[in-house]
């Protein structure tokens, strides 16, 4: 070996040598987790104290490892420490966990990556300079749709240093966000229980005011056993705290057992949210008093009296849903766009491309729709189908996606041919990239609707892995679909088309009234969600756009005739600078009573919905319809203005003394969400008809009628 390269190896020993050891974790792989030894600090203090050892778990993709309690199956991960005579080791630091079903069942656990901390106590005496070694014996079980029990041995080797923090920067960053999953030992809460063989109700008073009123809170008891794992829990604000009922569990199944329960250890896991952290606490729960819920709350499952759907039967609501969606007044503009396209396809050598490009638009934007929803979810954001015309600036971007196609429809510039030789690309291409784009407007303009069947998919879809989510909204995706795309493949069914000719051209000029009329819709929708400045900048942009597309269409022209475009083009990137940034600046969101729904017709009245107002009303042994809607719901509006606004309903809200409560979701509403994930809902509409003194409520089809409404007020359709 050369004398520079013994040099460099040496020095490399040298500067590794203080940290080396410390750093240093024996690890084992399976072939479902990586195992890892790693400490938080770089050595063993000599004058004794506390370290902190982390049980590191990288996991495979798809499969997870198990909490304290596992919830309805599985082990937790068990660690056999070996260590030091004088050395001692502390109970597993468990971070929240995760709900991870699994079909009809419910675990407990953590996928990915997790670190289980456990504190080490150091005795004093010992020498700088020794290494000390850790021990442990894991076993674990990792589980998919299999299960498989797993161990290692570790062993993880520090040197002793004087006294200090000396913290392990490679692994600090990971402490420090595992710390952040360990719930709070002290929670601000009062909490209670109630129990019987059918029931645990679970009650929280919160003692300080930065802690809200149970939106997206879970409870996870420390004992298995206690209550159902699987059954969902949802908030029920009640008497300055909030509390859940479930069902009981396999442990309390004995009246005399739950009977003789006097307390419940667990984690509640809050939903507000700080750096992509829950706050998460140790509770306590004492047997005790609990307040009275509404009744629609009392029950051990959701209220409602559909059947709960299973994957296949939701795969196919979904795609079923999809179909009856090409049948919605949101989807109408879109039809015609078609039509014309199939036209022009017509005596393509390959006409079944267009209606597959189409269909693969519509795919990805469904599966865009997927990801989008559940990164907000991850994020704490309570949002479902719809979510993105509940944001100003979505809305606002949209009616300026669609006032764009109608000018573009009118010919007032076009889209697929440069700038140097307008229509050229559009007469050569085959029009696959317009097809798909057709498709994924086609989803845009479809969001605002809810088919029925579709309602139920959604709500199944939202508690269930990704996988699952992404193949119910694929499904969806494909019933909008097909239609078109088997026209596209029956030879028969594209022969029957119209032969192409310049009536062509006055048709795609008739459809640009669809769009700017869908444009129209979603400014009134903006105007039910902002105040009337942001309105106003909305409408200034849509005239921005106005001169940003004549200017485009000008430079087309001219650049045809060979002629200077530098005013046209200068026109179209003032008016789209304009524009932008009209909609880029913070709208103000609309005051509670400016974004009420109206009442469906002046003949019939709503009061305004709210869980206090709904547990009143059915306390006073009324009947009462819930009304959940939207103002960019077109499903919604078609409903009010057809069932619910003639006077044959009104009267028989009078005769039958019904209440009559509409929800407002245009705008996010924690307690419409919450009412709407208690009857396995993700989007509105939602109809709901709580007889009186009934437990449970009645829900409605999601396309009503006069007569089903006057028939379920009067009960003449049981």
């Amino acid at each position: 070996m050369s004398t520079w390269r013994f040099l460099l190896l040496l020095a490399s020993v040298l500067w590794l040598a203080p940290t080396g050891r410390a750093l240093a974790a024996d690890n084992a792989s399976t072939s479902h987790v990586v195992v890892q030894l790693v400490a938080e600090q770089q050595g063993v203090p000599a004058g004794g104290g506390t370290i902190t050892i982390a049980l590191r778990q990288k996991i495979k993709p798809t499969w997870h490892t198990y909490w304290r309690n596992p919830g309805d199956s599985g082990e937790p991960t068990a660690i056999d420490w070996a260590l030091p005579p004088g050395f001692g080791a502390g109970d597993i630091k468990w971070p929240y966990p995760q709900r991870l079903p699994v079909g009809p069942l419910l675990n407990f656990g953590y996928a990915d990556e997790v670190f289980l901390l456990t504190d080490i106590v150091v005795p004093s005496g010992q020498k700088v300079g020794e290494t000390v070694t850790f021990k442990a014996k894991v076993t674990w079980l990792v589980c998919q749709e299999i299960c498989v029990p797993e161990d290692a041995a570790l062993d993880l080797a520090l040197p002793v240093v004087e006294s200090g923090p000396f913290p392990n920067s490679q692994w600090r960053s990971k402490f420090e966000e595992a710390r952040r999953h360990l719930p709070l030992t002290h929670a601000p809460f009062e909490a209670r229980f109630a129990a019987t063989d059918k029931s645990v109700t679970l009650f929280f008073f919160p003692t300080l005011d930065r802690i809200e009123r149970g939106v997206g809170a879970q409870f996870f008891p420390y004992a298995q056993g206690l209550i159902k794992s699987a059954a969902p829990q949802v908030a029920v604000p009640t008497s300055g705290g909030f509390a859940f009922v479930v069902p009981a569990g396999t442990q309390l199944r004995d009246p005399a057992r739950a009977a003789a329960l006097n307390k419940i250890d667990g984690v509640i896991v809050l939903g507000t949210r700080r750096d992509g952290v829950a706050q998460s606490f140790e509770v306590s729960l004492a047997r005790g008093a609990v307040p009275a819920l509404p009744p629609a709350s009392t029950s051990a499952t959701p209220a409602t009296n559909e059947a709960p759907l299973g994957l296949l039967t939701a795969i196919g609501f979904a795609l079923l849903g999809g179909l009856i969606l090409n049948l919605m007044p949101c989807v109408f503009p879109i039809l015609s766009m078609k039509a014309i396209a199939l036209v022009r396809s017509k005596h393509a050598e390959r006409p079944w491309t267009d209606g597959v490009a189409y269909t693969l638009g519509v795919l990805a934007t469904f599966s865009a729709l997927a990801g989008g929803l559940m990164a907000l979810r991850a994020a704490g954001e309570d949002v479902g189908w719809g979510f993105q015309l509940q944001s100003p600036p979505a809305v606002a971007v949209l009616a300026y996606v669609l006032f764009l196609v109608g000018l573009n429809l009118s010919g007032v510039f076009e889209i697929g041919g440069s700038i140097q030789g307008t229509g050229q690309g559009l007469s050569s291409r085959s029009g696959l990239v317009g097809a798909f784009f057709t498709g994924v407007l086609a989803v845009i303009v479809a969001a605002p609707c809810t088919a029925p069947f579709m309602g139920a998919a959604m709500g199944f879809a939202f508690t269930q892995s990704a996988p699952v989510i992404f193949a119910i909204f694929l499904a969806l995706g494909f019933g909008l679909a097909l239609p078109w795309l088997l026209i596209s493949l029956s030879p028969h069914a594209v022969a029957l088309l119209p032969k192409p000719g310049p009536w062509m051209m006055r048709f795609k000029q008739l459809l640009a009234f669809p769009m700017y009329g869908a444009a129209a819709w979603l400014v009134w929708v903006l105007s039910q969600q902002v105040t009337p400045e942001g309105l106003f900048r909305v409408l200034i942009g849509l005239v921005a756009l106005a001169l940003a597309g004549w200017g485009w269409g000008v430079a087309q022209s001219r650049a045809a005739e060979g002629r200077s475009r530098i005013w046209s083009l200068a026109a179209t990137a003032i008016g789209l600078a304009i524009a932008a940034g009209l909609v880029a600046s913070p709208f103000v969101q609309a005051t509670a009573s400016a974004t009420a729904v109206s009442p469906a017709s002046e003949v019939l009245a709503g009061e305004a919905y709210s869980e206090a107002r709904l547990a009143e009303l059915r306390g006073q042994n009324r009947a009462v319809l819930v009304n959940l809607t939207a103002a960019w719901c077109i499903t919604c509006l078609y409903n009010e203005r057809v069932a619910l606004s003639s006077k044959a309903v009104a009267d028989a809200f009078k005769a039958t003394n019904t209440a009559y409560l509409v929800g407002d979701w245009t705008n996010r509403n924690a307690e419409i969400t919450r009412l709407l994930r208690a009857h396995g809902r993700e989007g509105v509409p939602l109809y709901l008809y709580f007889p009186a003194g009934a437990a449970e409520a009645e829900v409605l089809p999601q396309i009503l009628t006069e007569t089903l409404i006057v028939s379920t007020l009067k009960g003449e359709n049981k």
